[in-house]
């Protein structure tokens, strides 16, 4: 992205009354430790680094829609 990454993204929507509901699942290349705990803590709902198993993905998709229902 030209003028953000998507961390920022991330900061930016979860900082907005509203945009804050919307979940946010980061699907990235950086898979270290350090960017995974960054993605969480910009308010990230849920982390995949890439090569992803598209089952698991379903799977925690499912889950953090769940999740926003309640």
């Amino acid at each position: 992205m030209p003028d953000m990454d998507g961390f920022e993204v991330c900061k930016h929507l979860k900082e907005d009354e509203l945009h804050n509901h919307i979940p946010i699942i980061m699907l990235t290349a950086k898979g270290e430790v350090d960017d995974r705990v960054e993605g969480i803590e910009t308010g990230a709902d849920d982390y995949i680094a890439k090569p992803f198993n598209l089952r698991e993905l379903k799977a925690r998709i499912r889950m953090v829609l769940r999740r926003a229902q309640d």
